[in-house]
């Protein structure tokens, strides 16, 4: 039970400090072609969800 709870506690921690960080002016020169692929519509996040399954799945076979 203890560990359980220093993972959850040391979880809400990592999330605490995530969320508290300033966020950077400029992203990161990496996320520049993803961002460009992914435009927030709701077909993205379908496609992206798939793409990742099929990723998943072929990995699994």
């Amino acid at each position: 039970m203890l560990w359980g709870l220093l993972a959850t506690a040391l979880a809400a921690a990592f999330a605490l400090a995530a969320v508290r960080q300033p966020v950077p002016e400029e992203p990161a020169r990496w996320a520049g072609p993803l961002r460009r692929l992914h435009s927030g519509h709701a077909g993205d996040y379908v496609a992206w969800f798939l793409a990742g399954v099929t990723l998943l799945a072929a990995l699994v076979v």
